[in-house]
């Protein structure tokens, strides 16, 4: 499906996940950037994907993508937790729910990642040829998807998702920026803030502390204080 489905589909969406979107002046006309959003479990996705006006290919768990493995990761990281359905019901509800799942990974494009795992090369591969047809990836780095936001708004980030800059600058010579987005439930709105560049003179490991770091930073303070 292209561009027009995906248009068409994202109203269905806002119903649902109804946000307004601040800052629309940091979102480029045309990719490659990669956005950087906090988790917020299923909201902060689909509330992104929804709202914003550019097309989006999102990093997701490889299990979302897998039928053999869909239906017990919504059961334990959705139905159960978040709908709070206990079995045999909340077994029934994701093997329905999984089938729906798995078409809408397929036709977003999405792009699973398997961490620990050499299939990692496979997601290095889809997200560099995504950048390098100048698409937008979308990214949720938490480590967890559901923080406390009195003692924790926002978890401390995975910062493995910078390596996707090292690969993209080593393929085609040309810096690629993050792009903070904030998504505060409570007041509805999605902050995006201005990018961060990624500088291929630093060691990677400490780019990557650099960047995950300013990020989730700048992330908590856009949530904290939405723009106008």
């Amino acid at each position: 499906m292209g561009l027009d489905a995906y248009s068409l589909l994202r109203p269905v969406f806002s119903v649902f996940w109804n946000c307004r979107l601040s800052g629309r002046r940091n979102i480029p006309d045309v990719g490659p950037a990669v956005f950087v959003s906090n988790h917020l479990g299923s909201y902060a996705p689909l509330a992104v994907l929804s709202a914003f006006p550019v097309r989006l290919y999102p990093w997701v768990v490889h299990q979302v993508v897998d039928w053999r493995l869909c239906a017990d990761y919504l059961r334990l990281d959705f139905i159960e937790p978040e709908l709070r359905l206990k079995p045999p019901l909340s077994k029934v509800a994701a093997w329905a729910i999984s089938g729906a799942c798995l078409a809408l990974m397929k036709f977003l494009r999405a792009v699973p990642v398997y961490e620990k795992s050499m299939r990692l090369a496979t997601t290095w591969k889809q997200s560099v040829e995504l950048l390098n047809g100048k698409k937008f990836l979308v990214i949720f780095p938490e480590n967890g998807s559901r923080p406390d936001p009195e003692a924790r708004p926002v978890n401390e980030f995975d910062q493995g998702f910078v390596g996707v800059a090292a690969l993209y600058y080593k393929k085609t010579g040309r810096i690629l920026n993050f792009i903070p987005v904030a998504v505060n439930k409570a007041a509805r709105v999605i902050t995006i803030g201005p990018p961060i560049s990624y500088k291929p003179e630093n060691k990677l490991a400490l780019e990557s502390e650099r960047i995950a770091t300013a990020l989730r930073d700048k992330i908590i303070a856009l949530c904290a204080s939405p723009e106008r």
